[in-house]
């Protein structure tokens, strides 16, 4: 306790700042840099050329009080690595009025939603004859996503993209808990001060996502032309240990070692907890890649349920008390469900999802599901 205790003071607050320049007191400390270092303003700006988002405090005589980057005056400067444009002389006080006069050009506050909370940032956009590229981009090559593609006065940081991502797929936490976290990450107890950029987040969200889905695709990079027809469209990770035609094994070829080695086995199982509940759908919200990834085309699944009959033994009851997936009894389950669950196809081996394998369940698990989830699996 004493030792936390000890981090809420400095006993070097207020005395002369370690650079030595005449009158400058050391009152500013960086809560993201190592061993919290108490700095004069000079200092601090001069640490924090390249680290826009770090937080930052002052001593206020007796205790250390919240401040910020742009409060000391701080730009982040885009087009250069973090060095001034050499076409603009920059007039230090930030306005939201980003027109030149002049070689003149003012910095524009932009919100910043980071790790550690939402910061207001003052930018300086490169305005370099020839080389000038869009907002956007500029924005993008220093690692901030814009939050609307036009004039930006919202960005995310990659690093808190990214954090969502993990904990979005490991904990299942949504985009509305995570963006109040981050709130209070800013301030604990005033948070109906901190800018609502909720909705920004959400579609610089998806759209970080979907600039993802291209990287690692490779469809970007023209590598789809260099694969098998069956998956050339395909957005999804393939199991790269299972025998894959075409990209690892080859059937023509002479392959050493048992023959299991070079067998592809595959497990299909179901989920009766993926249900989708009747509800007005929003007609915005629609794929971005339908059947490109595990799940099958949906308007081709629809398709083949309509040509399909199912199966039925008349007068034959079954004696498994172990399988109850497609039992009546289950129906008060199904009740207002539009989806009941899902069923897919893996690898038994390695655990991973087959590409353009998975398809929804309408009232239970039957064979006209699982045998077309199958299908796509096998594909190629």
């Amino acid at each position: 306790l004493e030792e936390l205790l000890s981090i809420e003071v400095n006993p070097r607050a207020a005395q002369p700042c370690c650079c030595n320049r005449e009158g400058s007191a050391a009152l500013y400390r960086c809560l993201d840099c190592d061993h919290h270092p108490i700095k004069c303003k000079e200092c601090v700006l001069s640490a924090h050329q390249h680290l826009a988002l770090h937080r930052i405090e002052r001593w206020d005589g007796n205790h250390f009080a919240a401040t910020s980057l742009l409060e000391l005056g701080h730009i982040l400067y885009l087009g250069h690595d973090g060095d001034p444009c050499p076409c603009v002389s920059v007039d230090p006080t930030p306005s939201s009025d980003p027109a030149p006069i002049g070689n003149k050009r003012t910095s524009e506050q932009i919100s910043v939603v980071h790790t550690q909370g939402i910061r207001s940032v003052a930018i300086q956009y490169c305005i370099c004859p020839g080389r000038k590229a869009p907002h956007v981009n500029q924005l993008l090559r220093a690692g901030l996503v814009p939050g609307t593609p036009d004039r930006p006065e919202t960005a995310f940081s990659i690093e808190a993209l990214g954090l969502f991502h993990t904990l979005n797929m490991e904990s299942g936490i949504g985009m509305y808990d995570y963006y109040k976290t981050l709130m209070r990450r800013t301030d604990n107890v005033f948070t109906q001060d901190v800018p609502d950029r909720y909705n920004q987040f959400r579609v610089a969200m998806r759209f970080w996502r979907e600039l993802q889905v291209d990287l690692h695709s490779g469809r970007f990079l023209g590598l789809p032309e260099h694969l098998p027809s069956h998956v050339n469209d395909s957005i999804s990770y393939m199991c790269p240990a299972c025998p894959q035609p075409g990209i690892n094994y080859f059937p023509d070829a002479e392959h050493s070692g048992p023959k299991y080695i070079h067998t592809l086995f595959l497990a299909v199982d179901g989920n009766f907890r993926l249900q989708l509940k009747k509800k007005l759908r929003d007609l915005h919200d629609f794929h971005l890649h339908d059947g490109q990834a595990y799940f099958r085309n949906e308007e081709e699944y629809k398709h083949y349920l309509s040509t399909v009959k199912e199966s039925k033994q008349v007068g034959h009851q079954s004696t498994c008390h172990g399988f109850t997936a497609g039992n009546v009894a289950l129906a008060r389950r199904y009740k207002n469900a539009v989806v009941t669950g899902v069923v897919a196809v893996y690898c038994a081996r390695h655990g991973m999802f087959r590409p353009d394998s998975i398809v929804d369940l309408e009232k239970g698990e039957k064979y006209i599901n699982s045998d077309y989830a199958l299908s796509g699996a096998l594909a190629g």
